[in-house]
């Protein structure tokens, strides 16, 4: 999965960018405490590991 599909993903459930960091975008739900971070390499592909991850996060 590459990371323009995950933050499509995420955005979906109701994440919204709160921020730009200097390499990660950082996404707040209205109704979880924590925020996750998502790099801006698009067409990369997400490693396994991280992926999972950060769909767990997610709630996804």
């Amino acid at each position: 999965m590459k990371w323009s599909e995950l933050r499509k993903m995420v955005e979906e459930k109701g994440w919204y960018l709160q921020r730009h960091g200097s390499k990660h975008d950082v996404y707040r739900h209205p109704d979880k405490n924590y925020h996750i971070e998502i790099e801006r390499h698009n067409s990369k592909e997400v490693a396994t590991g991280l992926l999972y991850r950060i769909k767990k996060q997610a709630g996804l």
